[in-house]
Protein backbone atom coordinates (compact mmCIF):
# COMPACT_ATOMS: atom_id res chain seq x y z
CA UNK A 1 0.00 0.00 0.00
CA UNK A 2 1.75 3.29 -0.99
CA UNK A 3 -0.66 6.37 0.92
CA UNK A 4 0.15 10.10 1.37
CA UNK A 5 1.94 9.29 4.48
CA UNK A 6 4.77 7.61 3.00
CA UNK A 7 5.62 10.23 0.10
CA UNK A 8 9.49 11.56 1.09
CA UNK A 9 11.25 14.04 -0.72
CA UNK A 10 13.38 12.11 -2.97
CA UNK A 11 16.60 14.57 -2.64
CA UNK A 12 19.02 12.23 -3.05
CA UNK A 13 20.40 11.77 -6.66
CA UNK A 14 22.95 9.40 -8.30
CA UNK A 15 26.34 11.19 -6.34
CA UNK A 16 24.70 10.80 -2.98
CA UNK A 17 23.89 7.10 -3.68
CA UNK A 18 27.93 6.93 -4.37
CA UNK A 19 28.76 7.95 -1.47
CA UNK A 20 26.69 5.32 0.65
CA UNK A 21 28.05 2.56 -1.59
CA UNK A 22 31.47 3.88 -0.94
CA UNK A 23 31.04 4.71 2.98
CA UNK A 24 28.84 1.33 3.24
CA UNK A 25 31.87 -0.70 1.85
CA UNK A 26 35.08 1.39 3.46
CA UNK A 27 34.66 1.08 6.97
CA UNK A 28 37.19 -0.23 9.52
CA UNK A 29 38.00 -3.23 7.69
CA UNK A 30 40.48 -2.03 5.58
CA UNK A 31 42.80 -0.49 7.65
CA UNK A 32 43.83 -4.10 9.69
CA UNK A 33 43.24 -6.13 6.83
CA UNK A 34 46.77 -5.78 4.88
CA UNK A 35 48.97 -7.61 6.74
CA UNK A 36 46.84 -10.07 7.91
CA UNK A 37 46.60 -10.41 3.76
CA UNK A 38 50.01 -10.49 3.75
CA UNK A 39 50.82 -13.08 6.07
CA UNK A 40 48.62 -15.65 4.51
CA UNK A 41 49.30 -15.33 0.88
CA UNK A 42 52.50 -12.76 0.31
CA UNK A 43 52.65 -10.65 -2.45
CA UNK A 44 49.51 -12.35 -4.20
CA UNK A 45 47.85 -10.28 -1.79
CA UNK A 46 46.26 -7.62 -3.55
CA UNK A 47 45.42 -9.52 -6.23
CA UNK A 48 43.22 -11.68 -4.00
CA UNK A 49 41.72 -8.15 -3.18
CA UNK A 50 40.63 -7.56 -7.18
CA UNK A 51 39.44 -11.34 -7.36
CA UNK A 52 37.04 -10.71 -4.54
CA UNK A 53 36.00 -7.38 -6.09
CA UNK A 54 35.44 -8.97 -9.35
CA UNK A 55 33.65 -11.59 -7.42
CA UNK A 56 31.20 -9.61 -5.45
CA UNK A 57 30.93 -7.81 -8.28
CA UNK A 58 28.71 -10.38 -9.64
CA UNK A 59 26.21 -9.65 -6.60
CA UNK A 60 26.14 -6.24 -7.20
CA UNK A 61 25.42 -6.41 -10.87
CA UNK A 62 22.12 -8.36 -9.67
CA UNK A 63 21.44 -5.73 -6.92
CA UNK A 64 21.71 -3.56 -10.06
CA UNK A 65 19.16 -5.53 -12.05
CA UNK A 66 17.46 -5.34 -9.11
CA UNK A 67 16.83 -1.38 -8.33
CA UNK A 68 15.76 -1.08 -12.15
CA UNK A 69 12.70 -3.12 -11.02
CA UNK A 70 11.30 -0.22 -8.21
CA UNK A 71 11.63 3.11 -7.12
CA UNK A 72 10.11 2.32 -3.62
CA UNK A 73 12.39 2.04 -0.50
CA UNK A 74 12.50 -1.24 1.57
CA UNK A 75 15.76 -2.91 -1.00
CA UNK A 76 16.76 -6.75 0.10
CA UNK A 77 13.18 -6.70 2.26
CA UNK A 78 11.50 -5.02 -0.78
CA UNK A 79 12.93 -7.32 -3.23
CA UNK A 80 11.87 -10.01 -1.12
CA UNK A 81 9.12 -8.89 -0.43
CA UNK A 82 7.46 -8.11 -3.94
CA UNK A 83 8.69 -11.58 -5.32
CA UNK A 84 7.27 -14.03 -2.80
CA UNK A 85 4.94 -12.68 -0.60
CA UNK A 86 5.06 -10.59 2.94
CA UNK A 87 6.58 -12.78 5.34
CA UNK A 88 9.54 -13.84 3.55
CA UNK A 89 10.08 -9.69 2.89
CA UNK A 90 9.21 -9.18 6.37
CA UNK A 91 12.13 -11.65 7.43
CA UNK A 92 14.77 -10.47 5.58
CA UNK A 93 13.87 -6.73 6.17
CA UNK A 94 13.66 -7.18 10.05
CA UNK A 95 16.91 -9.48 10.35
CA UNK A 96 18.92 -7.19 8.57
CA UNK A 97 17.52 -4.29 10.20
CA UNK A 98 18.20 -5.89 13.78
CA UNK A 99 21.65 -6.73 12.71
CA UNK A 100 22.28 -3.28 11.13
CA UNK A 101 21.09 -1.79 14.85
CA UNK A 102 23.53 -4.09 16.41
CA UNK A 103 26.51 -3.49 14.32
CA UNK A 104 26.14 0.60 14.11
CA UNK A 105 26.17 -0.07 18.43
CA UNK A 106 29.94 -1.85 17.84
CA UNK A 107 30.86 0.20 15.20
CA UNK A 108 31.24 3.25 16.98
CA UNK A 109 33.06 1.42 19.70
CA UNK A 110 35.03 1.25 17.00
CA UNK A 111 35.34 4.63 16.54
CA UNK A 112 35.61 5.80 20.24
CA UNK A 113 38.51 3.16 20.56
CA UNK A 114 40.51 4.92 17.94
CA UNK A 115 39.71 8.30 18.78
CA UNK A 116 41.06 8.02 22.27
CA UNK A 117 44.12 6.80 20.53
CA UNK A 118 44.46 10.48 19.51
CA UNK A 119 42.43 12.20 22.53
CA UNK A 120 42.95 9.41 25.59
CA UNK A 121 39.94 11.44 27.84
CA UNK A 122 37.32 10.03 25.59
CA UNK A 123 38.54 6.52 25.93
CA UNK A 124 36.69 5.78 29.35
CA UNK A 125 33.92 6.93 31.53
CA UNK A 126 31.64 9.70 31.11
CA UNK A 127 33.70 11.05 28.29
CA UNK A 128 33.15 7.78 26.55
CA UNK A 129 29.33 7.90 26.73
CA UNK A 130 29.32 11.77 26.21
CA UNK A 131 30.90 10.82 22.81
CA UNK A 132 28.78 8.22 21.82
CA UNK A 133 25.58 9.73 22.27
CA UNK A 134 27.28 12.87 20.99
CA UNK A 135 27.81 11.06 17.25
CA UNK A 136 24.86 8.57 17.04
CA UNK A 137 22.66 11.67 18.25
CA UNK A 138 24.15 13.88 15.79
CA UNK A 139 23.87 11.51 12.97
CA UNK A 140 19.80 11.27 14.08
CA UNK A 141 19.31 14.56 13.80
CA UNK A 142 20.77 15.34 10.63
CA UNK A 143 18.82 12.40 8.91
CA UNK A 144 15.77 13.82 10.30
CA UNK A 145 16.23 17.07 8.89
CA UNK A 146 16.72 15.57 5.50
CA UNK A 147 18.55 13.35 3.40
CA UNK A 148 20.01 16.03 1.15
CA UNK A 149 21.97 17.12 4.68
CA UNK A 150 22.93 13.56 4.88
CA UNK A 151 24.35 13.69 1.73
CA UNK A 152 26.56 16.88 2.13
CA UNK A 153 27.96 15.33 5.31
CA UNK A 154 29.03 12.14 3.56
CA UNK A 155 30.35 13.99 0.70
CA UNK A 156 32.85 15.77 2.92
CA UNK A 157 33.49 12.90 5.06
CA UNK A 158 34.48 10.69 2.35
CA UNK A 159 36.74 13.24 0.88
CA UNK A 160 38.66 13.38 3.77
CA UNK A 161 38.72 10.29 4.57
CA UNK A 162 39.64 9.02 0.68
CA UNK A 163 42.61 11.94 0.09
CA UNK A 164 44.73 10.40 2.53
CA UNK A 165 44.27 6.69 1.89
CA UNK A 166 45.04 7.29 -1.75
CA UNK A 167 48.36 9.93 -1.13
CA UNK A 168 49.14 7.09 1.02
CA UNK A 169 49.01 4.38 -1.57
CA UNK A 170 50.74 6.82 -4.62
CA UNK A 171 53.32 7.09 -2.23
CA UNK A 172 53.68 3.36 -1.05
CA UNK A 173 53.62 2.58 -4.70
CA UNK A 174 56.41 5.30 -5.42
CA UNK A 175 58.75 3.98 -2.98
CA UNK A 176 58.01 0.50 -3.22
CA UNK A 177 61.60 -1.69 -2.51
CA UNK A 178 60.79 -3.35 -6.21
CA UNK A 179 57.60 -4.49 -8.42
CA UNK A 180 58.68 -7.66 -6.92
CA UNK A 181 57.03 -11.53 -8.26
CA UNK A 182 53.59 -12.47 -7.41
CA UNK A 183 54.08 -15.82 -5.93
CA UNK A 184 50.91 -17.98 -6.22
CA UNK A 185 49.56 -19.36 -2.80
CA UNK A 186 48.87 -23.01 -1.89
CA UNK A 187 44.94 -23.25 -2.29
CA UNK A 188 44.56 -23.86 1.73
CA UNK A 189 45.77 -20.34 2.32
CA UNK A 190 43.94 -18.34 -0.14
CA UNK A 191 40.82 -20.54 1.16
CA UNK A 192 41.79 -19.77 4.71
CA UNK A 193 41.59 -16.14 3.96
CA UNK A 194 39.52 -15.47 0.94
CA UNK A 195 36.51 -15.05 3.45
CA UNK A 196 38.04 -11.95 5.40
CA UNK A 197 38.54 -9.94 2.15
CA UNK A 198 35.37 -10.92 1.01
CA UNK A 199 34.13 -9.68 4.04
CA UNK A 200 35.63 -6.33 3.30
CA UNK A 201 33.77 -5.99 0.22
CA UNK A 202 29.92 -6.01 1.79
CA UNK A 203 27.80 -3.07 2.72
CA UNK A 204 26.99 -1.83 -0.61
CA UNK A 205 23.54 -2.96 -0.26
CA UNK A 206 23.05 0.04 2.19
CA UNK A 207 22.39 2.07 -0.72
CA UNK A 208 19.41 0.03 -2.24
CA UNK A 209 17.37 0.75 0.88
CA UNK A 210 16.64 4.71 0.37
CA UNK A 211 15.06 4.32 -2.32
CA UNK A 212 11.95 6.65 -2.08
CA UNK A 213 14.18 9.56 -1.46
CA UNK A 214 16.00 9.10 -4.38
CA UNK A 215 15.85 10.86 -7.70
CA UNK A 216 15.34 8.60 -10.29
CA UNK A 217 16.50 5.38 -8.59
CA UNK A 218 15.85 3.24 -11.50
CA UNK A 219 18.65 5.00 -13.23
CA UNK A 220 20.71 6.25 -10.11
CA UNK A 221 21.14 3.56 -8.36
CA UNK A 222 22.63 0.83 -10.96
CA UNK A 223 25.18 3.17 -11.68
CA UNK A 224 26.49 3.94 -8.63
CA UNK A 225 26.52 0.65 -7.28
CA UNK A 226 28.79 -0.15 -10.13
CA UNK A 227 31.09 2.55 -9.87
CA UNK A 228 31.40 2.69 -5.84
CA UNK A 229 32.03 -1.03 -6.31
CA UNK A 230 34.83 -0.73 -8.98
CA UNK A 231 36.59 2.50 -7.09
CA UNK A 232 36.58 0.28 -3.81
CA UNK A 233 38.09 -2.15 -5.23
CA UNK A 234 40.94 -0.12 -7.16
CA UNK A 235 41.67 1.58 -3.81
CA UNK A 236 41.72 -1.76 -1.95
CA UNK A 237 44.45 -2.80 -4.83
CA UNK A 238 46.66 0.19 -4.67
CA UNK A 239 47.17 0.16 -0.46
CA UNK A 240 47.97 -3.52 -0.48
CA UNK A 241 49.99 -3.33 -3.58
CA UNK A 242 51.81 -0.81 -1.35
CA UNK A 243 51.45 -2.14 1.77
CA UNK A 244 53.18 -5.85 0.49
CA UNK A 245 55.74 -4.16 -0.81
CA UNK A 246 56.87 -2.33 1.69
CA UNK A 247 59.61 -2.81 4.65
CA UNK A 248 56.72 -2.72 7.07
CA UNK A 249 54.82 -6.09 5.40
CA UNK A 250 55.75 -8.92 7.51
CA UNK A 251 56.60 -7.47 10.84
CA UNK A 252 53.02 -7.89 12.36
CA UNK A 253 52.25 -4.51 12.99
CA UNK A 254 48.67 -4.28 14.85
CA UNK A 255 47.49 -1.41 12.74
CA UNK A 256 49.63 -2.03 9.71
CA UNK A 257 48.13 1.49 7.37
CA UNK A 258 48.75 3.38 10.15
CA UNK A 259 52.38 2.11 10.51
CA UNK A 260 53.07 2.22 6.77
CA UNK A 261 51.94 5.93 6.76
CA UNK A 262 54.73 6.00 9.87
CA UNK A 263 57.40 4.87 7.63
CA UNK A 264 56.73 7.36 4.86
CA UNK A 265 55.60 10.56 7.19
CA UNK A 266 56.73 10.04 10.84
CA UNK A 267 54.82 10.40 13.60
CA UNK A 268 52.06 13.21 11.36
CA UNK A 269 51.65 10.50 8.62
CA UNK A 270 50.82 8.26 11.29
CA UNK A 271 48.74 10.62 13.26
CA UNK A 272 47.00 11.59 9.42
CA UNK A 273 46.26 7.93 8.90
CA UNK A 274 44.73 7.43 12.47
CA UNK A 275 42.48 10.36 11.86
CA UNK A 276 41.33 9.21 8.47
CA UNK A 277 40.67 6.10 10.54
CA UNK A 278 38.00 7.78 13.02
CA UNK A 279 36.73 9.21 9.81
CA UNK A 280 36.37 6.42 7.84
CA UNK A 281 34.13 4.61 10.24
CA UNK A 282 32.00 7.80 11.57
CA UNK A 283 30.86 8.22 7.41
CA UNK A 284 30.25 4.61 7.70
CA UNK A 285 28.44 5.08 10.57
CA UNK A 286 26.45 7.52 8.67
CA UNK A 287 26.05 5.39 5.82
CA UNK A 288 24.39 2.72 7.75
CA UNK A 289 22.40 5.03 9.84
CA UNK A 290 20.75 6.47 6.80
CA UNK A 291 19.72 3.43 5.39
CA UNK A 292 19.36 1.01 7.85
CA UNK A 293 16.56 3.51 9.62
CA UNK A 294 15.02 3.15 6.46
CA UNK A 295 13.97 0.04 6.50
CA UNK A 296 11.47 0.30 9.17
CA UNK A 297 9.28 2.58 7.09
CA UNK A 298 9.17 0.46 3.96
CA UNK A 299 8.04 -2.75 6.60
CA UNK A 300 5.33 -0.02 7.97
CA UNK A 301 4.18 0.80 4.54
CA UNK A 302 3.23 -2.32 4.00
CA UNK A 303 1.41 -3.19 7.20
CA UNK A 304 4.16 -4.89 8.68
CA UNK A 305 4.93 -2.88 11.24
CA UNK A 306 2.86 0.15 13.12
CA UNK A 307 2.32 2.71 10.74
CA UNK A 308 4.29 4.62 13.71
CA UNK A 309 7.67 3.82 12.13
CA UNK A 310 6.48 5.59 8.68
CA UNK A 311 5.02 8.84 10.01
CA UNK A 312 6.62 11.65 7.80
CA UNK A 313 8.16 14.84 8.97
CA UNK A 314 7.94 18.05 8.32
CA UNK A 315 11.27 17.55 6.27
CA UNK A 316 9.87 14.76 4.26
CA UNK A 317 11.98 12.31 6.19
CA UNK A 318 10.63 9.23 8.58
CA UNK A 319 11.58 10.74 11.64
CA UNK A 320 10.09 8.14 13.77
CA UNK A 321 11.98 5.23 12.72
CA UNK A 322 15.17 7.30 12.48
CA UNK A 323 15.45 8.56 15.96
CA UNK A 324 14.21 4.63 16.98
CA UNK A 325 17.29 3.22 15.29
CA UNK A 326 19.23 6.31 16.62
CA UNK A 327 18.19 5.33 20.50
CA UNK A 328 18.51 1.72 19.43
CA UNK A 329 22.11 2.07 18.62
CA UNK A 330 23.06 4.38 21.66
CA UNK A 331 21.41 1.51 24.34
CA UNK A 332 23.60 -1.12 22.25
CA UNK A 333 27.09 0.55 22.46
CA UNK A 334 26.18 0.81 26.20
CA UNK A 335 25.77 -2.56 26.44
CA UNK A 336 29.42 -4.12 26.65
CA UNK A 337 28.56 -7.75 26.54
CA UNK A 338 27.06 -7.43 23.12
CA UNK A 339 30.19 -7.00 20.74
CA UNK A 340 30.35 -10.76 19.55
CA UNK A 341 26.49 -10.48 18.11
CA UNK A 342 27.64 -7.66 15.31
CA UNK A 343 29.06 -10.79 13.40
CA UNK A 344 25.36 -11.85 12.69
CA UNK A 345 24.93 -8.51 10.70
CA UNK A 346 27.01 -10.31 7.89
CA UNK A 347 25.12 -13.79 7.84
CA UNK A 348 21.73 -11.54 8.01
CA UNK A 349 23.37 -10.27 4.48
CA UNK A 350 24.66 -13.13 2.99
CA UNK A 351 21.03 -14.24 3.55
CA UNK A 352 19.73 -11.02 2.22
CA UNK A 353 21.79 -11.38 -1.01
CA UNK A 354 20.52 -15.21 -1.78
CA UNK A 355 16.71 -14.16 -1.84
CA UNK A 356 17.35 -10.97 -3.46
CA UNK A 357 18.79 -12.67 -5.99
CA UNK A 358 16.28 -15.46 -6.26
CA UNK A 359 13.52 -12.97 -6.83
CA UNK A 360 15.15 -10.94 -9.42
CA UNK A 361 13.73 -13.64 -12.27
CA UNK A 362 10.04 -13.28 -10.57
CA UNK A 363 10.18 -9.57 -10.12
CA UNK A 364 11.40 -9.20 -13.73
CA UNK A 365 8.41 -11.64 -14.78
CA UNK A 366 6.16 -9.34 -12.89
CA UNK A 367 7.26 -6.74 -14.78
CA UNK A 368 6.84 -7.82 -17.88
CA UNK A 369 10.21 -8.85 -18.80
CA UNK A 370 11.62 -11.85 -19.96
CA UNK A 371 12.53 -13.67 -16.38
CA UNK A 372 16.57 -13.58 -17.24
CA UNK A 373 18.78 -11.55 -19.38
CA UNK A 374 22.51 -12.02 -20.48
CA UNK A 375 24.04 -9.68 -17.02
CA UNK A 376 21.77 -12.14 -14.82
CA UNK A 377 22.97 -15.48 -16.77
CA UNK A 378 26.60 -14.24 -16.40
CA UNK A 379 26.46 -13.20 -13.28
CA UNK A 380 23.43 -15.02 -11.25
CA UNK A 381 25.02 -18.25 -10.78
CA UNK A 382 28.34 -17.17 -9.56
CA UNK A 383 26.86 -14.78 -6.96
CA UNK A 384 24.43 -17.67 -5.90
CA UNK A 385 27.37 -19.64 -5.28
CA UNK A 386 29.87 -17.15 -3.44
CA UNK A 387 27.02 -16.16 -0.92
CA UNK A 388 26.24 -19.36 -0.30
CA UNK A 389 29.80 -20.86 0.08
CA UNK A 390 30.12 -17.72 2.66
CA UNK A 391 27.72 -18.93 4.84
CA UNK A 392 29.14 -22.09 5.08
CA UNK A 393 32.24 -20.20 7.21
CA UNK A 394 29.46 -19.33 10.03
CA UNK A 395 29.17 -20.73 13.14
CA UNK A 396 26.11 -21.79 15.41
CA UNK A 397 25.74 -18.67 17.91
CA UNK A 398 25.25 -16.51 14.59
CA UNK A 399 22.88 -18.86 13.38
CA UNK A 400 21.17 -18.60 16.86
CA UNK A 401 21.38 -15.19 17.12
CA UNK A 402 19.32 -14.79 13.45
CA UNK A 403 16.64 -17.21 14.64
CA UNK A 404 15.65 -15.01 17.87
CA UNK A 405 15.64 -11.77 15.80
CA UNK A 406 13.26 -14.05 13.37
CA UNK A 407 11.44 -14.92 16.30
CA UNK A 408 10.76 -11.54 18.12
CA UNK A 409 10.12 -10.09 14.59
CA UNK A 410 7.44 -12.76 13.60
CA UNK A 411 5.71 -11.61 16.62
CA UNK A 412 5.61 -8.28 15.67
CA UNK A 413 4.50 -8.80 12.32
CA UNK A 414 1.10 -10.78 13.06
CA UNK A 415 0.76 -7.95 15.91
CA UNK A 416 1.00 -5.52 12.88
CA UNK A 417 -1.38 -7.43 10.97
CA UNK A 418 -4.04 -8.08 13.50
CA UNK A 419 -4.05 -4.29 14.18
CA UNK A 420 -3.95 -3.66 10.15
CA UNK A 421 -5.75 -6.47 9.05
CA UNK A 422 -4.24 -6.65 5.87
CA UNK A 423 -0.88 -8.40 6.05
CA UNK A 424 -2.14 -11.61 4.48
CA UNK A 425 -4.25 -10.00 2.06
CA UNK A 426 -1.48 -7.52 0.75
CA UNK A 427 0.14 -9.90 -1.52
Amino acid sequence: MTTESFKYRRDMGTLGVLFIVVNGLIGAGIFGLPEALHTAVGTFAPWLLLIGGLLVMTIVICFAELTKLTERSGGPQRFVGDAFGAYPGFVVGWTFFAARLISQGANVLVLVAYAAALWPAVGEGTAKVVLIASVLGGLTIINVVGIKRVVAVLGAMTLFKLLPLVVLMLVGIGAALDSGEVTLPQFTAVEGIALAALYAFVGFENATIPAGETKNPKHSMPRALMLGLALVTLLYFGLQWAYSHSVIAGTGPSAPLTALAGEYGGDIGAWLIAATIVMSVLANLTAGHTSASRMPPALAEDGLLPLWFGKVSKWGTPANSIVFFGGGAIMFSLWDDFLALAAVSTLARLLAYIASILALPVLRLQAGKPALNVPIILAGPIAILLSIWATTHTNAMQWQTLLGFVLIGTVLYFIAGRKNGSVSSSY
